[in-house]
């Protein structure tokens, strides 16, 4: 019984060191990344907005993001002559989709929503994770077109996951796998991240290509981007809809 209690009390402290281990190999690479992308400097940032091209089915489509703390979010682009925007205002989402057939705005569905509003978060959810309730776990390594990799899961609280690639070398994002689900379909797709500009310090992708089973679907080039800019709360209500 004793010999027993001893195997049970040593083999508790094994598993519980190794899971120390790996969080504290978690918190190195997380802490490297947020270093080496000056995440930390964003927190200074009240606003961003991020203004450039969306090229996707032989097309470009002008676009500008801004986000505005805490949660706020506007998307527009100029499609075929038609503006199409999407809106967070911290509670509720909506948008207007002009090829939809309708050109009023129209409330975002749950799904629509919970996407959305990961976007509005300035420094990403990978960085300070547990305060916002998700769950990260470092996978490993991996072999990315000769560059080695560390992958990290981030399962949010809302149930998305990202794995994000984080360079063994510089520690810069290379990539993201995400899982989300859209009208109770999970829908995966990865996203690429090259062509980085520093911003007073913070380093932002100029290149974020989208693929869906290996195939792109669109590519995002950000031309310019610029922080704690005025920015009004009305630019995310939803406008009233005259009758």
């Amino acid at each position: 019984m004793k010999k027993s209690l001893g195997f049970l009390i040593v083999a508790f402290l094994m598993a519980s060191i190794a899971g120390h281990a790996q969080e504290m190999k978690l918190d190195y690479v997380l802490s490297a990344y947020y270093k080496a992308a000056g995440i930390e400097k964003m927190k200074d940032w009240t606003t961003m907005k991020e203004s450039g091209k969306t090229i996707a089915q032989g097309m470009e489509f002008p676009f500008t993001m801004t986000v505005k703390r805490p949660s706020k979010l506007r998307v527009e682009a100029e499609v075929q002559g038609n503006k199409m925007i999407q809106a967070f205002d911290g509670n509720a989402g909506w948008s207007v989709i002009p090829w939809s057939g309708s050109s009023t705005p129209q409330d975002m569905t749950a799904d629509e929503v919970k996407n959305v509003k990961e976007q509005a978060d300035i420094e990403g959810p990978l960085y300070n994770w547990k305060d916002k309730g998700h769950q990260a776990e470092l996978l490993g390594k991996e072999d990315m077109e000769g560059s080695s990799a560390y992958k990290v899961k981030l399962t949010k609280a809302n149930g998305n996951i990202d794995t994000y690639f984080i360079d063994a070398e510089n520690f810069m994002l290379l990539k993201t796998a995400s899982k989300v689900k859209i009208q109770g379909n999970e829908v995966e797709s990865e996203s690429l991240y090259t062509n980085y500009k520093d911003v007073s310090g913070v380093l932002i992708a100029g290149t974020i290509t989208s693929k869906v089973k290996e195939q792109t679907v669109s590519q995002v080039v950000i031309e310019k981007t610029e922080f704690n800019i005025p920015v009004n709360d009305s630019l995310f209500v939803k406008p009233a809809i005259k009758k």
